[in-house]
């Protein structure tokens, strides 16, 4: 696909998430809540369309900065930086989850909130633990 059909598709795809952000307000005020939330969501693509039109449009402007950008973004250092931020951004996430949980109970809210949010807790236990031992056998 030529750059060109792409920038007419990402336009188009700009088009269409306005049409549905305004779809999803006028019904989000009706009966028809379901289908307004649903049109906001798929509305919150445009703003990845725009920014990949901006990146077509840099990347045409200074190749060479984007091709610099990429060599940086696989060095070896970077990804290291990035994967203990990844995991200082789990850490912090855990808690946080469990700290709303705890305020969901204290207040008194539905029990099935609670319960989920405890799940989620726990499932990045578990999760944290199967990726641990997996990268623990492969190295």
């Amino acid at each position: 696909m030529n750059e060109k059909m792409k920038k007419t598709l990402l336009i188009l795809g700009i088009i269409a998430c306005l049409i549905f952000q305004y779809i999803g307000i006028f019904l989000g005020a009706e009966d028809l809540r379901i289908i307004g939330g649903i049109c906001i969501t798929i509305a919150a693509l445009g703003p990845l369309c725009i920014n990949k039109l901006y990146r077509m449009s840099r990347e045409k402007e200074f190749p060479e900065a984007v091709r610099q950008e990429e060599i940086e973004f696989h060095d070896e250092r970077n990804a290291l930086i990035r994967s203990r931020a990844k995991a200082r951004t789990s850490d912090i996430s855990r808690w946080l989850v469990a700290a709303i949980a705890w305020i969901n109970y204290l207040i008194r809210g539905s029990l099935w909130m609670t319960l989920a949010l405890f799940g989620v807790f726990v499932l990045m236990y578990i999760l944290d633990f199967c990726y641990t031992e997996k990268y623990r056998n492969e190295m």
